[in-house]
């Protein structure tokens, strides 16, 4: 049985990587220091299992994305006792191992792996027990990806995709832009039928040459227009945000 393990702490890596070599039946194929290189690697070279250090929602993300290229190979997390994510993971029913697993745990647990289901995959990209979304999922040519939401600028709808400005850059993902206000509207100012803008982000207003008026984005060179429906509410924000600065 080959098994791939990628891990950022170095120290669960080697632990994991020494019990799995010792394990009767088992190999390692290779052991990397990112779980966002699991998808690729076992793209070229497949394994059985991938044992995945998971420390962040990216990298849940990750373990989400070894199921979807059709060739997937079962799935074992390993967390820190004390991660905040443990009680998130045991909620998707993914099976995981502690940082101090004992090899016949280990061993069974590897024999006992699965690839996920859609229900898992589902799950760990669920909202955290909080209920708020932290971060917004897109598809990068790379595989999967995760956009902070503290770090987007402004969704703009576009037919069946929404673009989303961030401080790294622009992507596509397929959401509601209704949904997107509900969730986090809050942080987020409706400008236009088809635009939320950051309410932080945003630094003012101008006029075109026709006279519509557009706002202006810190750190983005994008014009968006307002409705003249939505104008009153973009200049009560930006009183209250001159006032409160």
């Amino acid at each position: 049985m080959k098994i791939l393990i990628a891990c950022r702490r170095a120290d669960l890596r080697q632990r994991l990587a020494r019990l799995v070599a010792t394990s009767q039946g088992c190999a390692v194929s290779a052991v990397l220091d990112s779980p966002q290189a699991a998808a690729q690697r076992h793209a070229r070279d497949p394994a059985d299992v991938v044992v995945l250090g998971v420390a962040s929602e990216a990298d849940l993300a990750c373990a989400a994305e070894l199921s979807e290229d059709g060739s997937d190979p079962a799935v074992l997390l390993a967390c820190s006792l004390d991660d905040p994510l443990v009680p998130h993971v045991e909620q998707s029913g993914v099976d995981y191992v502690l940082e101090h697993v004992q090899p016949e745990r280990l061993r069974a647990a590897l024999h006992r792996a699965r690839p996920l289901a859609i229900e898992q995959r589902a799950a760990l990209l669920a909202p955290g027990v909080d209920g708020k979304r932290r971060h917004i999922l897109c598809r990068r040519r790379a595989g999967l990806g995760l956009i902070p939401v503290d770090d987007v600028r402004y969704f703009v709808a576009d037919h069946k995709y929404i673009t989303v400005e961030h401080d790294t850059g622009e992507d596509l993902i397929e959401e509601s832009l209704c949904r997107l206000e509900q969730e986090f509207g809050p942080r987020f100012l409706r400008v236009h039928r088809s635009a939320l803008v950051a309410r932080d982000a945003l630094r003012g207003l101008e006029r075109d040459e026709e006279g519509r008026p557009h706002v202006l984005i810190d750190g983005s060179s994008e014009r968006l227009p307002v409705s003249r429906r939505r104008l009153p509410a973009v200049r009560r924000w930006l009183r209250q945000a001159a006032t409160a600065g």
